[in-house]
C-alpha cells in the first residue's frame, strides 16, 4: 500500500535517494515500502506534528441517532472512526514506530473520531454532505466556527463536545453491561475500503470497549471507488476535487 508524500520541491532528491518514488497523475511522492520502513521518510510525515496515525485497509463512518436538543424530535448524527492504523511519534531525527492491529484481531476494533472540514479527503467529505446534515457553523459554546452535526428537522447544531467528548453520547463506547450493548446496537457502522495508507489529521479517541462497534453495531461496506474492478478507493479519488485533478 502506498503512503503519500508532502514533500517540497527542494527536497524531492533527498527523498527519492529514500526510495520515494514520483506519481505523475497525483503530482506527489510515495513511498510503498513496508510501514516498518515510514521511519525513513519521518522528515516528511512528522513535518507539523510530533505524532500522526496513517489509516490503513479501512475508513469507517459511524451513525446514531440522539433527540435534538432543541425541537426534541430524533436526528442522525454522525461520526468517523479509525480501524487498524500506523502509529508514527517523536521528533523527525528520533522517529518512533508502532504498527496497530487492532489489539485483537484485524478489523475487530473502530476507533472514534472527527475533523475539520479540511482535513476529510473531498470525496468522503463529498458523501457526509450529501447524506447527512453535516457542515461548517458557528458554535456559541466554543465561540468559533467548526464542522458538526445538525438536526434533520430543525438544522440545530449538535454539539462536537457532547458527540466526541462525553460518555453518555450515543455514539461512545464508553458504558458498560447491557447499556453499552443496546447503544452499539442502535449503531450503524459503515466501512470504506481504501487502497493507499492515509495520513490523516482527526481527532481520534480510544477506550477499552471500542472493540463493541463491530460486535454490536450493524455494520455494512460502503465502496465509494467508482473503479469497477476494485472496490479499494485510492488516493487520487479520495482526494480529487469535484472537475480537477489529483491533490
Amino acid at each position: 500500500m502506498r503512503l503519500y508524500l508532502n514533500v517540497p520541491y527542494g527536497e524531492k532528491g533527498e527523498a527519492k535517494a529514500l526510495g520515494a518514488k514520483w506519481d505523475p497523475r497525483v503530482k506527489k511522492w510515495y513511498t510503498d515500502s513496508d510501514p516498518d520502513h515510514y521511519v525513513r521518510f519521518a522528515k516528511w510525515i512528522l513535518r507539523e506534528t510530533d505524532d500522526v496515525l496513517i489509516a490503513t485497509e479501512y475508513l469507517h463512518i459511524i451513525e446514531g441517532v440522539r433527540p435534538c436538543w432543541k425541537c426534541g424530535r430524533p436526528t442522525r448524527v454522525v461520526g468517523l472512526g479509525f480501524g487498524e492504523f500506523i502509529h508514527i511519534f517523536g521528533e523527525p531525527d528520533d522517529p518512533q514506530y508502532e504498527f496497530i492491529e487492532d489489539y485483537l484481531d484485524p478489523g475487530q476494533e473502530v476507533h472514534l473520531a472527527w475533523a475539520q472540514e479540511e482535513e476529510i479527503p473531498p470525496r468522503l467529505l463529498r458523501y457526509l454532505k450529501e447524506h447527512y446534515s453535516v457542515r461548517t457553523g458557528y458554535s456559541k459554546t466554543v465561540g468559533e466556527s467548526c464542522f458538526a452535526n445538525h438536526c434533520d428537522s430543525c438544522g440545530a447544531m449538535q454539539g462536537n463536545w457532547f458527540l466526541f467528548g462525553e460518555p453518555d453520547s450515543p455514539l461512545s463506547s464508553e458504558a458498560e453491561g447491557n447499556e453499552l450493548v443496546e447503544r452499539m446496537r442502535g449503531l450503524k457502522i459503515y466501512a470504506i475500503p481504501i487502497e493507499d495508507n492515509l495520513q490523516l489529521n482527526w481527532d481520534v479517541g480510544f477506550c477499552s470497549n471500542d472493540y463493541a462497534y463491530l460486535k454490536y453495531g450493524r455494520y455494512e461496506e460502503l465502496i465509494l471507488s467508482t473503479d469497477p474492478d476494485n472496490e479499494y478507493i485510492t488516493y487520487e479519488e479520495l482526494y480529487r476535487e469535484e472537475g480537477r485533478g489529483g491533490r
